[in-house]
């Protein structure tokens, strides 16, 4: 990027009953989080779910692992699935603020697990277009699901 800091925004998920969302500000230096710009290479308007879209790849998800990827022209939303958790980053074109938030759900997602990763796909583009102070275009509903094969069905 540009500008010397990129400024993450970490959106940590705590029941809605209990407490809202927090936005917190990080140097990028200790972020360890970007915007992942490969995916506006995807074609917009649509989901795409690989073992390794960050690759350029197209092989199926397996158990251990999947990333969907969604790119509208001027959005990009990753979902990765790895090692029993689940990230979700966003970014803008022209913002440098990144929207980033992490939940655990083990290897394989109940209904309740796919339904907390959707919630938090929404809760970080809000939050990205808090930070941004742009509206974010609508974003498909995932299907979670397609992200976590049964082992030995991939």
């Amino acid at each position: 990027m540009r500008s010397a800091m990129l400024v993450a925004l970490a959106a940590f998920c705590v029941p809605a009953a209990l407490s809202g969302q927090e936005i917190v500000k990080v140097p990028e230096a200790k972020a360890n989080v970007s915007r992942p710009d490969d995916l506006f290479n995807l074609p917009s308007g649509q989901w795409f779910v690989a073992r390794q879209l960050w690759q350029g790849g197209r092989d199926p998800c397996d158990a251990d692992g999947c990333e969907a990827g969604f790119n509208s022209g001027d959005l990009v939303v990753s979902v990765e699935h790895a090692k029993g958790f689940v990230q979700v980053i966003a970014g803008f074109k022209n913002c440098q603020s990144v929207g980033f938030s992490e939940v655990e759900v083990g290897d394989e997602a109940d209904s309740y697990d796919r339904s907390r990763v959707s919630d938090l796909i929404k809760k970080v583009v809000k939050g990205l277009e808090k930070t941004c102070s742009r509206k974010a275009p609508t974003v498909p509903k995932l299907d979670v699901a397609s992200m976590f094969p049964k082992r030995g069905t991939s």
